[in-house]
């Protein structure tokens, strides 16, 4: 099996019938002290994605003829992520208040639908800082943020989340206009302030990667 890591053939360790998601471990070990990771894979120029990619890990990695992966920074992914993150925020929030509004003239049918993407964009905002805490190695029990951390900080989305959840459930619109009137402004400005400190410290590390001697 030939096996090229950003077009650069290398030669892992395929014997014994390893699968292949154990070589992509020894090969991500590899990449860990350049701050690099593997985004995706081509298996005889097939591209990877979803149960595909899954089934292709389980196999043996010498089953194929040829292998084909390519990395990312880091910080770029993470810089990448926060982009789209604050971007989709930027969106929601006019929508927000238009179903908040909905919901005070005693449209709920028409809110409900709209509300239902908003929630859908929330939970992928809250991912994205999550995966990406995870990817910068940022400890989120000790990483601060308006002199909190990130645990306490990511608690309030969930607290007013789960309000959310309730008022729907008690079909309270009342009080589901009030917490998107009121309480999810508070939440976006604290997403937008996560969003930022998490894009600070990946540019930092962007920087120090940029400026290693080589």
């Amino acid at each position: 099996m030939d096996f090229f890591l950003d077009d650069q053939i290398i030669a892992p360790d395929v014997g014994d019938g390893r699968k292949l998601e154990q070589v992509f471990r020894a090969v991500q070990r590899t990449l860990d002290a350049s701050q690099r990771i593997v985004v995706r894979f081509r298996c005889d120029g097939e591209e990877m994605v979803g149960p595909a990619m899954i089934a292709a890990l389980g196999q043996p990695a010498d089953s194929f003829d040829r292998v084909e992966a390519y990395s990312a920074a880091k910080p770029d992914l993470v810089l990448d992520t926060m982009t789209h993150a604050g971007a989709s925020l930027d969106e929601i929030e006019s929508e927000t208040q238009e179903v908040a509004q909905l919901l005070v003239q005693g449209r709920p049918t028409d809110a409900i639908p709209k509300l239902g993407a908003c929630l859908t964009v929330w939970q992928q905002v809250h991912d994205a800082l999550a995966k990406s805490l995870t990817l910068l190695e940022l400890d989120p029990a000790s990483t601060e943020i308006h002199d909190q951390t990130f645990d306490a900080a990511m608690s309030r989305p969930r607290d007013v989340l789960l309000q959310i959840k309730n008022a729907l459930l008690a079909r309270d619109h009342v009080l589901l206009a009030d917490l998107l009137q009121y309480e999810f402004s508070e939440v976006t400005d604290l997403w937008h302030a996560m969003i930022t400190r998490v894009r600070e410290e990946a540019e930092q590390r962007r920087d120090a990667v940029t400026q290693r001697p080589a």
